[in-house]
């Protein structure tokens, strides 16, 4: 999965990519997919990456969140020259997608 992602985000950022950086992205969304998701103890790795491969579109986008905010770490706001950033956050990725943890 980790490849393919990374083949996915190299060819959507074109010729503005660091590929280390991005493969340190797609290495944070997938942790933060995991914890996010709190598997219960009873699901086996394979369950996991099944599921995990059933939500790639928020693990892709939750790759390129974090590379999209590269250099601009724990800003809460951030003007220049006219233009004013701001960030979602992590859990309207989830949402978005349709993605909530497993509850015990």
């Amino acid at each position: 999965m980790e490849d393919e992602l990374l083949e996915d985000l190299l060819k959507n950022l074109g010729d503005d990519y660091e590929p280390l950086l991005a493969e340190i992205c797609i290495k944070m969304a997938m942790k933060t997919f995991r914890r996010k998701r709190n598997y219960p103890r009873t699901f086996t790795e394979e369950k996991i990456l099944i599921d995990m491969d059933n939500n790639y579109a928020c693990i892709y986008d939750l790759a390129l969140y974090r590379f999209a905010k590269d250099g601009g770490e724990f800003q809460t706001s951030h003007s220049e020259n006219g233009i004013t950033r701001q960030w979602e956050s992590e859990t309207e990725i989830f949402i978005h997608h349709g993605v909530f943890p497993f509850v015990g």
